[in-house]
This record gives structure tokens, sequence and C-alpha cells, in this order.
């Protein structure tokens, strides 16, 4: 297969991707988004919203008290500050709520590595394991880099792409991701 037949395959197969959850059961998918301390492996979830295929809202940027002080360059992305985390509920409170909106659903995420990574190490803080109880998890940013089709050479892959429309916020980002299918099924 030439780069020009690989390129079209998987938009095409992004496209797929996009028009199969859209005919799905709006209630049997969501989207998670979180805000976090950082992008280290110590990082913690900050904030987490949850959105299902429809658009509904299922966790409104729920603030979560992590185990550690938010830098300042985290801050200057999402705008959550140490000080509105102060009297949040901690990771071991928000996860049953998590866990209960989620649980059985096919779980979207913009950057799935990531995010699951950020639930991991937050329960890891706390000592707890984070078992989701998803039906299974897709990565929309993948989809997407497909669905551009920006083939890196080096790295033998689609680059990945910024969500485009996302506020910084994790209802925010949630949107976007959601509006982002939308615009990949079109074609």
């Amino acid at each position: 297969m030439d780069r020009n037949e690989l390129i079209q395959t998987a938009h095409e197969s992004a496209v797929t991707w996009a028009r199969k959850l859209l005919v799905r059961n709006p209630n049997t998918w969501t989207i998670l988004d979180t805000e976090t301390t950082g992008l280290d492996k110590e990082a913690q979830a900050v904030q987490v919203s949850i959105i299902n295929g429809a658009g509904d809202i299922l966790l409104d940027n729920v603030l979560i008290k992590p185990t550690l002080a938010i830098p300042a360059d985290a801050m200057a992305v999402h705008h959550i500050t140490n000080t509105m985390v102060r009297e949040a509920p901690s990771f071991p409170e928000v996860f049953p709520l998590i866990q209960k909106v989620v649980k059985g659903t096919l779980l979207i995420i913009y950057n799935t590595q990531y995010d699951l990574r950020i639930l991991t190490q937050s329960g890891k803080a706390h000592g707890m394991g984070v078992p989701l109880g998803i039906e299974g998890c897709s990565c929309a940013m993948l989809e997407y880099a497909s669905w551009i089709g920006d083939w890196d050479d080096y790295h033998s892959s689609f680059r990945w792409q910024k969500l485009q429309g996302g506020d910084h916020s994790s209802l925010g980002d949630c949107r976007a991701t959601l509006d982002l299918i939308h615009r990949m099924a079109k074609g």
C-alpha cells in the first residue's frame, strides 16, 4: 500500500469509527476529560467531567483535591487554583461517581493513554485501584490523527493534533471531543 492509499484508508476508518459511535444509543457511550496538576508521573486529576453521546452532562467540572500542589504552569492552562480545590472532595470521594457514570459504557477520551494514566496515578496517591467497569475504551485523538492524515515518517504514525474548540475545562474539552466526532462523521 502506498502512502496515499494508507492515508485514505486511515481517513475512511476514522469516519467509520465516528459514524458507528453516532448511531449507537447515546447512553451506551461516554466522553471523559480531566484537568490535572501536570504531565509527569506524579500528576493527579484536579477536575473531571463526563458527558454521554448525546452531550448530556453526567459530571460537570467536578473539582478534586489532589495530594500535591497545582504548579503555576498547570494553573496557567486550566485556571484551577490551589485555593479552588482546597475544600474539594478527594479522589477517593469522587471516584465512585466516575465509576457509576461510566460503568458498562464505551469510554471515549481525547488522549486515552494520558487520562487513564492520570486516573491511575490519582488512585495510587490514595492507595486505591481505579476499576472503571467499562465496555471498552477508545481514543478520539488517535482517530482524529488518522482522519487528518498528517503522516510522520520519523514516528511511522499520524501526527497527533491539538483538540480544537476546547476551553481547558474538563467539560469544555468533553464537548469539543463530541463536536470533533460529529465533524469526523461527515467525512
